[in-house]
């Protein structure tokens, strides 16, 4: 028994050894075959053939399974282009398992394939050619044995797709993926299943998508012509989604149909897996709610269309900086968008919210790209403050009140995805829109609009404004009239706003509307102030203002008609009481260089009556200067005024390009203290020729306090500086000729002429070393030149200004004796007076009162003055007189 046992094992044994020794005879032998017959079978099936760096054979293990372990697999794709193949496929490892008699039988059945760092790269040639139709084409008509995929698995993945047509990428990584299926000649079905973080997706070159981590189950079958995803179910992100495609892929047409939808997701997590281009109008906000989502892009491959249905319910959004926020958002979107990413359709249906104690509602329908059918309709009756800080509005710094409207619009756009103004001009648009009690306050702008009331009726483009009322400043507003195109201002960009209306206020503070910040004390600070003209409002405005001030200046019973086009004001005409007195003229403001302008070029006319001049200098603090003050003025004036000057938004004058006319004439006028009249005295008191004869204390008293009945002259401003032609004052204190020139700085540059009998004490005769001095009747004169600073005046003998006054009493005088000659000696009379009246500008006084006594001489002939000698012009030190 033992014996028979023994034998049995032997036996068992011998057959075992042989069967070992025959399979590794066979592996021996049939290695090379079977490495053969793997490799040449997909690279006849392949137009670019497989590279293999090494492999291994494992046929005893499992047999008559088999395994195969290939190393650094390489496949390059299939280009039609004219560049370079790059990769298609890269595996560092891969795994295959299948059955030795089935291979050699012809049934290429791969039951498992394993991957390790797999690299796959499908795309689209510059021509469109997909690069990854690598599978030779069947001409012999024959069915050929299919390859068998039972299961494929992948152990970390790099997969890019990319169209070098318009630079379409998409790039993604998966680290567990398994697919199974069968590739054949008529139809390859696969079925894949795993994850996938998408690292980027870019369209056109331009990023999209970023960072996204899905789950992906897909049952897909494809071949030359076509490519299906019967079934697909994609998570993205916490989102779960159902996905089909259908790509047609024909010779003649590709053609594109994905579809993906998902019911009860959250609409926070839709966003945020949204593109970020499609997101950021929406960052600002922060959302809770549930959305029904249908999205379908279908049409030619490389321009498919897009259209996107939602369902929102119980949905509420938050203004994450305000707090703002509306709540209970229902209703039905659905948009359509063209190839080019124009909107085609829109359509929002039945739509609801609140906001505080306030609703909102609205319909829209639009269909088609041209000549698209519009008709909406939207309710509202919201907190202005909510909705102002939900919109995103923050140019308001206080805002308060209610907004109530009900807007109704139909007709036919032209085209959905450019709409101009007159689009909307051929709208049907209606509706009543009403602010009520409403409060606004422009940051930076130091006081509020209160207690605005105001209706408005919609037609067409423009707003009949009805009753609007509010306070500013403490004093009532009122404006009525139209605002022309105001849909197209509020919806389109550079579109341009009229408003033709009439206006009153009580009283209004310009400093204060143009002050550039808030504060409780107003700052004296030239750049305080801020002046831009708005670049898109256009005005016609009769306006009525009880007072306007701005500092010192106050103007009463303000008349006039404001225009401003393209950032030019005009106001004209125009008429106000100031100081006392009248003023009827025009303004004009050219401000089209906007906030970057150094300056805008401004021009003034005006007619100026009975204004005080005492009040005026105060108004105006004193023009800039301190040579002469509202404190030492007195007098009423007429006068007539054209000024030029760039006026900077800091409402501050450029001084040195100013250029202003003034025809002015005061009645009734004094100046009293002014500094610069007693350096005159002084100077003269100082003087040893004059101080003799001169009862200086006589004439500083009467120097400071100077009347006079009235004074005509033209004034002229430019170069900086003041210019006064030759005039003469005869006043209580004696007569002065002057003409000069004062400078913004201070500077001074005056010529001054006296009578010498002024001068000379009451009743006194005196010698000079000529002689007596006498008065002519046209009275002996000193010239003084008066220079220097304004404060600190000096004094020197002015010898250009009597050789010029010699020069014309010669003239003067020879027209004399040619009269006289004609009409003594030829017996001619002239029907026009024998001397001619004074011309020029210069300026003339009547006389109120004069305590100067004079001393009266015999004249001489007029033959003996025309032929005297010119004196030489004394030397500085010494004072100047000239008959």
């Amino acid at each position: 028994m033992f014996a028979r046992v023994r034998k049995i094992i032997i036996i068992l044994f011998s057959v075992l050894g042989a069967g070992l020794a025959t399979l590794l005879v066979l592996a021996k032998v049939y290695d090379a075959e079977v490495k053969q017959k793997l490799v040449g079978a997909m690279n006849d099936r392949l137009l670019s053939p497989v590279s293999v760096s090494d492999m291994d054979l494992t046929l005893i293990a499992r047999f008559p399974m088999a395994s195969l372990r290939l190393h650094d697999v390489k496949v390059d794709e299939v280009r039609t282009d004219d560049q370079r193949p790059d990769t298609l496929l890269a595996v560092k490892e891969l795994f295959l398992e299948f059955n030795l008699w089935e291979l050699f039988g012809g049934d290429y059945h791969v039951q498992r394939i394993h991957g390790k760092g797999v690299i796959l790269y499908p795309g689209l040639d510059a021509n469109g050619v997909e690069n990854f139709k690598i599978w030779k084409s069947d001409t012999t008509g024959a069915a050929s044995s299919p390859i068998a995929l039972e299961a494929v698995t992948v152990d970390g993945a790099l997969i890019r797709y990319r169209d070098d047509r318009d630079r379409t990428e998409v790039l993604a990584t998966g680290r567990t993926l398994s697919v199974s299926g069968s590739f054949a000649d008529v139809m390859n079905e696969l079925h894949v299943a795993g994850d996938l973080h998408i690292l980027s997706i870019a369209v056109k070159g331009e990023p999209m998508i970023a960072d996204r981590r899905t789950r992906i189950s897909l049952d897909m079958s494809f071949n030359a012509d076509r490519f299906r995803i019967e079934k697909g179910e994609v998570i993205l992100g916490d989102l779960p989604l159902e996905v089909s495609l259908g790509m047609e892929l024909g010779a003649k047409e590709q053609t594109l149909d994905l579809r993906a939808s998902g019911l009860d997701l959250d609409i926070a997590e839709l966003f945020a897996q949204l593109p970020e281009k499609v997101c950021a109008p929406f960052a600002r906000y922060g959302m809770q709610g549930r959305v029904d989502l249908a999205v379908r892009y279908t049409g030619p491959v490389d321009s498919p269309a897009l259209s996107i249905g939602a369902q929102v319910t119980k949905t509420r959004m938050k203004e994450r900086v305000t707090g703002a926020m509306f709540t209970d958002i229902n209703g039905e979107v659905g948009v359509d968008f063209a190839p080019d990413g124009s909107l085609r359709m829109l359509k929002i249906k039945d739509l609801h919210a609140r906001s505080g104690d306030g609703t909102i509602s609205g319909n829209w329908l639009s269909a088609g790209g041209r000549k698209a059918s519009m008709k909406s309709n939207i309710r509202c009756d919201v907190s202005l403050a909510e909705l102002l800080r939900f919109a995103g509005v923050d140019t308001l710094e206080h805002v308060g009140g209610r907004l109530v409207a009900e807007i109704k619009a139909e007709g036919t756009m032209r085209d959905m995805s450019d709409v101009r103004a007159a689009d909307l001009r051929q709208l049907r648009t209606s509706g009543t829109v009403a602010l009520r009690d409403a409060t606004l306050k422009m940051k930076g702008v130091r006081h509020r609009v209160e207690h605005l009331d105001a209706e408005l009726a919609v037609t067409g483009n423009d707003a009949h404004v009805r009753g609007l009322k509010a306070t500013l400043q403490g004093s009532t507003v009122q404006l009525s009239g139209i605002l022309h195109n105001l849909i197209p201002f509020l919806l389109l960009d550079k579109e341009r706003l009229l408003i033709e209306a009439k206006g009153n206020s009580e009283r209004l503070d310009l400093a204060s509307l143009l002050q550039r910040t808030d504060g409780s004390v107003q700052s004296e600070a030239p750049d305080d102030y801020i002046l831009v003209l708005p670049a898109n409002i256009d005005l016609d405005l009769k306006a009525r203002i009880g007072e306007l001030v701005f500092e010192d200046f106050k103007a009463t019973d303000i008349t006039g008609t404001i225009g401003l086009k393209n950032r030019v004001l005009r106001v004209s005409p125009v008429s106000f009481n100031t100081a006392d007195g009248a003023v009827l003229g025009s303004l004009d403001l050219d401000g089209r260089g906007g906030a970057t302008a150094s300056a805008y070029p401004l021009a003034i006319e005006a007619t100026v009556k009975g204004i005080d001049l005492k009040a005026l200098f105060s108004e105006f603090q004193d023009f800039g200067q301190g040579f002469l003050t509202h404190d030492q003025l007195s007098g009423r004036a007429q006068a007539s005024v054209v000024f030029r000057a760039p006026l900077r938004s800091s409402m501050t004058l450029d001084r040195e390009k100013i250029l202003c006319t003034v025809d002015i004439a005061v009645d009734k006028g004094g100046i009293k203290g002014n500094q610069q009249l007693l350096a005159v005295a002084d100077h003269l008191q100082k003087n040893k020729l004059v101080s003799p004869f001169v009862n200086t204390d006589e004439l500083r008293k009467r120097l400071a306090d100077v009347r006079f009945e009235r004074l005509e002259n033209r004034i002229e401003i430019r170069d900086g500086g003041v210019y006064i032609p030759m005039m003469e004052v005869r006043s209580n204190a004696m007569d002065i000729a002057l003409s000069g020139t004062q400078w913004f700085d201070d500077r001074i540059d005056h010529h001054l002429i006296f009578r010498l009998s002024d001068l000379f004490r009451m009743g006194k005769q005196t010698d000079d070393q000529f002689g007596p001095v006498a008065d002519d009747g046209t009275g002996m004169r000193v010239f003084l030149h008066m220079y220097g600073d304004a404060s600190a005046p000096q004094f020197e003998n002015d010898g250009a200004m009597a050789a010029n006054r010699r020069k014309q009493q010669f003239q003067q005088e020879k027209q004399e004796l040619r009269a006289i000659l004609r009409e003594d000696i030829l017996g001619k009379r002239k029907d026009e007076p024998t001397t001619p009246a004074t011309t020029g500008t210069g300026g003339r006084i009547i006389i109120e009162q004069d305590s100067a006594s004079t001393v009266q001489a015999k004249p001489r002939s007029r033959t003996g003055r025309l032929l005297r000698e010119d004196k030489p012009t004394p030397q500085r030190g010494e004072i100047l007189i000239e008959e």
